[in-house]
C-alpha cells in the first residue's frame, strides 16, 4: 500500500456499523443506568429508615423512662422487704398476743371455779345458818348477801370466760391466716422483695441483651446502608465513562473521514499523504487505547458493583434475622418479644400481690375485731376485784358476827375463812386474765398502732411504685413494638430488590464486546497501514489538533502516552477546559 492510499468504503463500513451499534448502546445504557441508581437510591433511603428505627428502639429502652422502670421496682423491692420486716413483727406479736390470751382463758377458767366453789360454800352456810337456834336473824342476811355476791361473780366469770372464749377464736384466726401466708414462703415460693430484685435482674439482662441485638442490627443495617451508598457513588463512574465514549466515538468518526476522505473535517483541505497516514494511525492507536481502557474499566467497576450487591444481599438477609429476633408478631406465645414475656412476669408478680392483699384484708378484720373482743376484758377484771374486795369484808363481818354467837361458831368461822380465801383465789385469777388481757391489748395496740400502719404503706408504695413501672414497661413495649413494626415494613423485599438490581445491571457485558469488536477491527485496519516516519512538525501539529478533544483526567493520560516518544521535547500542553467539574450536573446524584 503506498503511502497516499486511502482506505475503501468496504473496509471502513464493518467499523462504522460497529460504531453505531457502540453509539445506540451507550445511549440506550444511560436509561438502565440511571434506573439502577434511582433503585440504589430507594433501597439506601429504605436501609436507612430501618437503621433509624432500630436506633430509636434502643433510644426508648435506654431512655428515662427505662430508667425509671428499673428504679420504681427497686423501691417496691425495698418496699417488699419493709413490708415483710413488718409482716414478720406483726407475726410475733400475734404470738404474744396469743399467748396473753392463753393466760387469760386459763385465769378465767379459774375464776369460775372459784365462783362455783363460793356457791358451794354459801350454800353450806345458808343450810347451816337455817339451823341455828340463836343468831339465825344475824347472819341470814350475810349469806343472802353472800348469795347475791356470789352470782354476780358468776355472771362476770361466765361473761369473761365468754369473752377470752371469742378473743382467743379472732387470735386464731388471725394466726391461721398469718401462717398461711407464711406457709406458702416455707414450701418454696420466694419472698416478694426477692422477686422484685429477681425481675430487675431480669430486666437488665433483657435490656442489655436486647440492646446488644439492637447494637448488632444497628451495626450491620448502617454498614448495608453505607455500602449501599458506596455503590451509588461508584455508578458514578458510568456518567464520566459514558463521556469518555462520546469523545473517542466522535475522534473515531473523524478517522473515518481521515480514511475514507483524507480531511480530518469535511470543510478542511485534504492532508498530505505522510501527514494523513501519521494521522489515521495515530488516532487508531489513540482510541484503541481508550476503548481498550473503557472496556477495562466497565469490566472492573461493574464486577465489583455485582460482587458487592451479592455481599450486600447475603447480608441483608443475616440482618432480616437479627430483625426477626427483636421483633415478631404472631398469636401464640412463641411470637412475642422479649418485652412482651417480661412484662407478662410482671403479671404474674401483680397476681401474687393482689392474692396477698386479699390475706391481709382478712388479716386485718381478725385483728380489729380482736380489739373489739379485748376492750371489755379489763372493765370485767375491775368487777371482779370490786367483788373480791366485798367478799373478803363480808368474810370478815361473818367471823366477826359467828363469835358472838353461842359463844362462838366455829362452823360460820370456817365458811368465813373460806369465802376471804375463795375471793382471795378469785382476785389472783382475775389478776392472771388481767395481765394476760393487758398482754394482749399491748400487742393488740401495737399492731393497730405501728405495724399494721407500716405494713399498709409498704403494701400502698409497692402497689403504686409496681403499677407505675408496669405502665412505663407497657408503654416502652408498645413503643418498640410501633418501631420494630415500622421497620420490619421497610425491611421486607430488600434482599430482593438487590437481587432485581442486579440483574438489571448487565448492559455492559454487550458494551465490552462492541468495544472489544471495534478494537479489532481497528487493529485489523492498523495492520494494513504502512508504518512511515512522519516529521516532528507533523506530529506536533496533530497533537494539538487532538488535545482539545480530551478534557478527562484519564484520557489525557492515555493521549499523552500514545505521543510520548513522537514529539521529541514535550509540547507546552494547552490549558485543557474544565469538563464542566466533570459534568457534575450528570452525575446521578
Amino acid at each position: 500500500m503506498t503511502t497516499d492510499t486511502l482506505l475503501s468504503p468496504e473496509t471502513l463500513q464493518p467499523l462504522s456499523r460497529a460504531l453505531e451499534r457502540i453509539h445506540q448502546w451507550n445511549v440506550s445504557s444511560e436509561t438502565v443506568y440511571l434506573g439502577a441508581g434511582e433503585d440504589l437510591q430507594t433501597l439506601h433511603r429504605r436501609i436507612g429508615t430501618v437503621r433509624d428505627g432500630i436506633r430509636r428502639t434502643t433510644e426508648t429502652v435506654s431512655s428515662a423512662d427505662g430508667d425509671r422502670v428499673e428504679a420504681l421496682l427497686a423501691g417496691a423491692a425495698e418496699a417488699a422487704s419493709d413490708l415483710e420486716g413488718a409482716s414478720r413483727e406483726r407475726t410475733r406479736l400475734l404470738r404474744t398476743l396469743s399467748d396473753g390470751v392463753t393466760l387469760s382463758a386459763g385465769g378465767s377458767a379459774a375464776v369460775a371455779l372459784v365462783f362455783r366453789l363460793l356457791d358451794y360454800v354459801v350454800l353450806v352456810a345458808r343450810t347451816h345458818v337455817e339451823g341455828m337456834s340463836e343468831g339465825r336473824e344475824v347472819l341470814v342476811p350475810f349469806t343472802e348477801h353472800v348469795h347475791e355476791l356470789v352470782s354476780s361473780g358468776q355472771g362476770v366469770a361466765s361473761s369473761l370466760d365468754e369473752r377470752v372464749r371469742v378473743l382467743r377464736g379472732h387470735i386464731e384466726e388471725s394466726r391461721a391466716i398469718d401462717n398461711r401466708v407464711g406457709a406458702r414462703a416455707a414450701v418454696g415460693e420466694p419472698s416478694l422483695a426477692f422477686q422484685f430484685k429477681g425481675l430487675i435482674r431480669r430486666l437488665a439482662m433483657e435490656r442489655d441483651t436486647l440492646a446488644d441485638t439492637r447494637q448488632e442490627a444497628h451495626r450491620s443495617f448502617s454498614t448495608i446502608r453505607d455500602a449501599v451508598g458506596g455503590l451509588v457513588m461508584g455508578l458514578q463512574f458510568h456518567d464520566i465513562a459514558r463521556q469518555r465514549l462520546e469523545h473517542t466515538l466522535g475522534n473515531l468518526e473523524r478517522f473515518l473521514l481521515l480514511a475514507a476522505e483524507g480531511k480530518l473535517a469535511h470543510d478542511a483541505p485534504a492532508l498530505a499523504p505522510k501527514a494523513r497516514n501519521l494521522a489515521v494511525r495515530r488516532i487508531a492507536e489513540l482510541e484503541i487505547a481508550q476503548l481498550q481502557s473503557l472496556a477495562s474499566l466497565y469490566e472492573t467497576r461493574m464486577g465489583e458493583l455485582h460482587g458487592n450487591l451479592t455481599v450486600i444481599e447475603d447480608e441483608l438477609l443475616a440482618s432480616d434475622r437479627l430483625l426477626a429476633s427483636l421483633f415478631r408478631e404472631g398469636t401464640s406465645g412463641e411470637g412475642r418479644s422479649a418485652m412482651a414475656v417480661l412484662e407478662s412476669e410482671t403479671s404474674r408478680l401483680r397476681q401474687r400481690f393482689q392474692r396477698g392483699e386479699s390475706d391481709r384484708r382478712q388479716l386485718d378484720e381478725s385483728l380489729r375485731e380482736c380489739v373489739e373482743a379485748a376492750d371489755p376484758l379489763i372493765a370485767m377484771t375491775d368487777e371482779l376485784g370490786a367483788l373480791e374486795h366485798t367478799l373478803r369484808l363480808a368474810g370478815f363481818n361473818a367471823a366477826v358476827r359467828a363469835a358472838h354467837v353461842d359463844s362462838g361458831d366455829e362452823t360460820i368461822g370456817y365458811i368465813a375463812r373460806e369465802i376471804r380465801e375463795q375471793a382471795t383465789a378469785a382476785k389472783v385469777q382475775a389478776d392472771t386474765v388481767r395481765e394476760g388481757i393487758e398482754a394482749s391489748v399491748s400487742a393488740t395496740r401495737e399492731l393497730e398502732a405501728s405495724v399494721l400502719p407500716a405494713i399498709r404503706r409498704a403494701e400502698d408504695a409497692i402497689s403504686r411504685q409496681f403499677e407505675e413501672a408496669t405502665a412505663l414497661l407497657a408503654r416502652i413495649e408498645s413503643d418498640c413494638q410501633n418501631e420494630m413494626r415500622a421497620a420490619s415494613s421497610q425491611a421486607e423485599g430488600l434482599s430482593g430488590r438487590v437481587r432485581t438490581i442486579s440483574t438489571l445491571m448487565t448492559p455492559h457485558v454487550e458494551g465490552c464486546a462492541l468495544m472489544r469488536e471495534a478494537v479489532a477491527l481497528l487493529e485489523a485496519m492498523l495492520r494494513g497501514l504502512p508504518d512511515e516516519t512522519a516529521s516532528l512538525e507533523d506530529a506536533r501539529d496533530l497533537h494539538g489538533l487532538l488535545a482539545g478533544q480530551y478534557t478527562m483526567a484519564e484520557e489525557r493520560q492515555i493521549f499523552e502516552a500514545s505521543f510520548r516518544g513522537q514529539l521529541g521535547a514535550a509540547p507546552a500542553a494547552p490549558a485543557a477546559a474544565a469538563a464542566a467539574a466533570d459534568d457534575i450536573d450528570d452525575l446521578l446524584f
